[in-house]
């Protein structure tokens, strides 16, 4: 079966970042921005990729941050085209481009209140669950050693970015999971609070909590299925020479009546829910030559840690392939400072079956006779 790549043509960008107003065209294979560091490459993969995933993939990603300083609204919109290997005539009714846009605020605009992130398809408002899976991308670059040594919480954001490109399911799961924490949280707090009456634990409030108990149970089961899937998925396949070696270990939170049931006392001491998928995590490890493994973040070196991340990012692209029988777009960001030749040589094998638009400071560490059309962005 072929596959249909989706690639992004046109990027606009309104006061974000460092971009007042700027337009920048893709060619459908390989794009190389070239430019000194700190003059805002990173920023035009940001962008892509926040129609991708409607996040930035930035560890500090505090979106107000996206927009320019000073200004209260900052823009992002693409135009996505699907290029497809099927005869034409089976995509007769539908179109094969849309355009998304991506409109982030200060939280007001004009002194008005405002949403703080709207998405737009084709110039429709519409929500986050319907704006994620027109346009699907991998984002490499040096970030991504976060992966591995930073904190629990940039991993499932990392499982979160991946899993919501390819299945709405998940997305609404997210989104009805997230608000039942919200919810929950508040409702624990005020036990907290009040937590001179016994009935606080066992009566009125135990009722209320049960509502969003069962919201997050069925959710959040979903939420852990889908997670430990693409997990799996990472661990059946070594993705280069080597890969083999790599595994993950998912360390995730179950979450159920008796565990909430377990945990009741001390969630209300806490004011906060102690158990779910908002509290999983993952260990990439790396096995030796004597079979011997290790936690690539403790024991890692920085070469080990960075052959890790590519090894996850490879497999990444193969798990949206084949949930979607669409190759996304490839990020890579500098990332071959970091590589030595025989991985660089890895990734530029890659690099020509899909669109990829790579960010570099010296042209020469990239070696283009390995690319087969290269578009120079400078």
């Amino acid at each position: 079966e072929k596959e249909d790549k989706m690639i992004i043509e046109k990027l606009h960008l309104q006061n974000f970042r460092n971009y007042s107003k700027k337009t920048f065209e893709f060619s459908k294979d390989t794009n190389l921005i070239v430019g000194k560091n700190a003059v805002g490459k990173t920023n035009i993969l940001e962008a892509i990729y926040f129609l991708a995933s409607g996040r930035s993939f930035r560890v500090k990603g505090v979106e107000r941050e996206a927009i320019k300083y000073n200004e209260e609204v900052g823009r992002i919109g693409g135009k996505i085209i699907k290029l497809s290997n099927y005869p034409i005539e089976n995509y007769e009714g539908k179109n094969d481009e849309t355009n998304l846009e991506i409109i982030l605020t200060v939280g007001e605009v004009g002194g008005e209140k405002s949403a703080k992130k709207r998405y737009l398809v084709n110039n429709i408002p519409r929500r986050a669950v319907d704006f994620l899976g027109n346009f699907r991308a991998v984002y490499f670059g040096p970030e991504d050693l976060e992966l591995i040594i930073g904190s629990p919480g940039h991993r499932r954001k990392y499982l979160d970015n991946v899993l919501t490109q390819v299945d709405r399911e998940y997305t609404r799961s997210l989104l009805s999971y997230e608000k039942a924490i919200r919810q929950r949280n508040k409702i624990l707090e005020i036990m907290r609070e009040s937590f001179g009456a016994p009935s606080y634990i066992e009566g009125d409030f135990r009722k209320k909590l049960f509502f969003w108990d069962q919201l997050l149970i069925k959710n959040g089961n979903y939420i852990t299925q889908k997670r430990r899937e693409f997990i799996e998925f990472l661990n059946r396949h070594e993705g280069f020479e080597g890969g083999e070696n790599f595994e993950v270990e998912y360390d995730y939170s179950v979450i159920s009546e008796e565990r909430l049931l377990k945990y009741k006392q001390e969630e209300v001491f806490a004011g906060v829910t102690l158990v779910g998928p908002h509290r999983d995590d993952f260990v990439v490890k790396i096995r030796n030559s004597k079979f011997e493994v290790r936690n690539l973040s403790i024991y890692g070196s920085r070469g080990e840690q960075r052959l890790g991340i590519l090894w996850i990012k490879i497999n990444e692209l193969l798990f949206i392939e084949e949930k979607t029988n669409e190759m996304p777009t490839l990020l890579l960001d500098d990332i071959f400072s970091e590589l030595d030749v025989a991985h660089r040589k890895l990734v530029l094998n890659l690099v020509n079956k899909q669109q990829t638009i790579i960010t570099t400071a010296d042209i020469n560490m990239v070696e283009k006779d390995w690319l087969k059309e290269v578009k120079i962005i400078s």
